[in-house]
């Protein structure tokens, strides 16, 4: 008892010591609130391209009512330029083709066998262009025509980027919309420094943004190279955009070269037909995933169309979130700063609690010590060599064993509010396992989204596994003799009622809580309609696992378990989803933890009262059901 309560104390000490540390964390969050809308320029050209009477200043008026605050910008290509009429570019195949049917004067030197010959078009001024990007460039003159011959491949060298548009980062800025710069990684190093020189000339304060495009980060995969490049960035004061879901290589090591001054950013393709669907998912990326930026691109030609469906989707998010969120200019977050005391507060806190869950589920001293002298040995290995490897493999502990130790807590049935004080005890418990992981897993690495928790597959499986040994052990452990003898006897135990009927009810649970496990879980169109409905009115949803599944297990368990403890055990197999899902909610560090906390207070009150509901269920069962099929097999 008395060690049990020095347990209880250090844990309590460490909770209070670490409050600065969650406090800090969501004043950070809480103090962003605004996120931003960007097209990509190419919607803009391709609209003027498409219909010739548009006015270019009414299109950008259009998208500045309908609330877009930016436009992405790529660096032009050769290709680009041919496109929009600034050069004209033949083949050496068809150049060949041309002097011929012209019977012009040939080309003699081999090396106009394969490139590229390109004429400026309307004075533009190519020549200087080409001779920074290709080693050979020679002036040719054809039929009184001058051209640029470009020796190499052509789908290569029209493909070769050559920079900003400069008249486009004018009209921008003129029309009081800020610039998204996009980089991407080139092999050709001259190229890409050239590119990056550019982009760093072009910083202002309406051009304070990268947004990368393809798969690598440039200078990857040599870290040095991509490491002076994000300092490049840095020293000029850019922020990086960090696109939800995408896999770019090399962009983690250039957001810590930055000092995480990172925005997350969600990328959206618009369609006709979509607008409520849209509207929702900008919505919960807002408001449950720290997202700060929009990228919305559509394929609706039609220029009037597609800025009425984006000024209908904006109003539609406005309206849809609290007044606290204002559409503007994103922002990076500010910088958390964990004192390494806490960390090590938070560590100390998890070993007592660990070192609790061991002796009350297994209450073997030997297990309690080794658990607590092991940990201790690795808290101080972190202490000495700061390695976040350790914080990460303590939080996953913490999150296996959080929800194991919530169902194995012991309780007395016969005390007054029993129900009541065991299910506040499982989650109470719950919540200060999940503080620690909170503590151990803090900073902008972690609510960027630039790291994650490592283990939702073990959270998901092991405390299942676990429940569902403890709940087989009480059934075999009387015929445990037996079985070891190899005993045919144990084969024919009697199979009663509610050993199937409860087989069935835990594998329907079961299949159903594997459709809801993980990102690409299936849902019907009715759990939508629902999910909806609870976000409109609560804010945030409760998670289906846990206010239908876990938590009203859990309560029907508890209740059972006085009267019958194996089939309370086996409840617990379902009853143990609640609180697993309830840590994994946390350990989505990404999620502002003023969401998780609303969203698991929603679960636990409303799992409470479905378990209530449960628990008539299951005494009309008995009465009506169980009671009856046993005497009709009586007579």
């Amino acid at each position: 008892m008395k060690n049990k309560l020095i347990g209880m104390g250090i844990i309590l000490l460490a909770f209070i010591l670490t409050i600065p540390s969650v406090y800090q964390r969501v004043q950070v969050e809480e103090a962003n609130k605004t996120y931003e809308y960007i097209i990509p320029f190419q919607l803009v050209e391709s609209w003027l391209k498409t219909d010739p009477t548009l006015s270019e200043d009414d299109v950008y008026a259009g998208l500045s009512d309908a609330g877009i605050h930016s436009i992405s910008l790529e660096p032009q290509t050769i290709r680009s330029l041919e496109q929009k009429g600034l050069i004209s570019a033949v083949n050496s195949i068809r150049m060949r083709e041309h002097i011929i049917l012209n019977q012009l004067e040939k080309l003699d030197d081999p090396i106009f066998t394969n490139g590229l010959f390109v004429h400026p078009e309307n004075g533009f001024e190519f020549e200087e262009v080409a001779n920074k990007l290709f080693e050979e460039v020679r002036p040719v003159s054809i039929n009184g025509v001058e051209y640029i011959f470009i020796p190499g491949s052509q789908e290569q060298i029209l493909s070769t980027m050559i920079g900003y548009d400069q008249e486009a980062v004018e009209t921008l800025s003129a029309q009081g919309f800020n610039t998204v710069l996009r980089l991407t990684n080139l092999t050709d190093e001259v190229q890409l420094n050239l590119i990056v020189d550019e982009l760093i000339s072009l910083k202002a304060d309406n051009r304070n943004k990268v947004l990368f495009t393809g798969q690598q980060l440039p200078g990857y995969p040599e870290t040095e190279k991509l490491k002076t490049y994000a300092n490049q960035l840095s020293d000029a004061g850019y922020s990086l955009m960090f696109i939800e879901l995408a896999k770019q290589a090399g962009f983690t090591e250039m957001a810590y070269t930055m000092d995480l001054d990172v925005i997350r950013l969600h990328s959206l393709s618009i369609n006709s037909g979509e607008r409520s669907i849209n509207s929702e998912r900008i919505i919960r990326a807002v408001k449950e995933r720290n997202i700060r930026a929009i990228f919305l691109n559509t394929s609706i030609a039609d220029a009037g169309e597609a800025i009425e469906e984006l000024s209908e989707i904006t109003s539609s998010v406005q309206d849809g979130l609290p007044d606290f969120y204002q559409a503007g200019e994103s922002s990076t977050y500010k910088k958390i700063e964990v004192a390494k005391w806490q960390i090590i507060m938070a560590l100390i806190g998890s070993i007592a609690f660990l070192a609790s869950a061991i002796s009350s589920i297994f209450q073997r001293r030997i297990l309690t010590l080794l658990t607590a002298g092991s940990l201790s040995i690795l808290a101080l290995a972190y202490v000495v060599l700061s390695l976040p490897i350790i914080l990460k493999l303590f939080a996953l502990m913490m999150a296996v064993g959080v929800p194991v130790y919530a169902i194995m807590l012991r309780h007395n049935p016969q005390e007054k509010w029993y129900l009541v004080k065991a299910y506040l005890k499982a989650v109470g418990t719950t919540f200060i396992g999940i503080w620690f992981i909170i503590v151990l897993l803090n900073g902008n690495q972690f609510i960027l989204g630039i790291d994650s928790f490592r283990g939702v597959k073990a959270v998901y499986i092991i405390p299942i596994a676990f429940a569902s040994a403890n709940a087989i052990w009480w059934i075999i452990r009387d015929h445990l003799q037996k079985l070891l003898k190899i005993d045919v006897k144990f084969l024919n135990i009697n199979v009663k009622y509610w050993h199937l009927l409860i087989f069935v009810v835990i594998m329907s649970v079961f299949y159903f809580y594997l459709g809801r496990t993980g990102n690409s879980g299936s849902v019907t169109e009715l759990e939508l309609q629902a999910r909806v409905f609870l976000e409109k009115i609560l804010y945030v949803r409760p998670r289906t696992k846990e206010f239908l599944i876990g938590f009203p297990f859990f309560v029907l368990a508890l209740y059972v378990a006085k009267s019958n403890k194996k089939l309370g055990y086996f409840l617990l197999i379902p009853g143990v989803i609640g609180f697993l899902s309830m840590v994994n909610t946390f350990t989505h560090l990404h999620i502002p933890l003023s969401v998780s906390l609303l969203r698991s207070f929603y679960s636990v009150v409303l799992g409470f009262l479905i378990g209530l509901i449960f628990i008539y269920l299951y005494k009309w069962l008995m009465k009506n059901v169980v009671i009856r099929i046993k005497e009709r097999w009586q007579t």
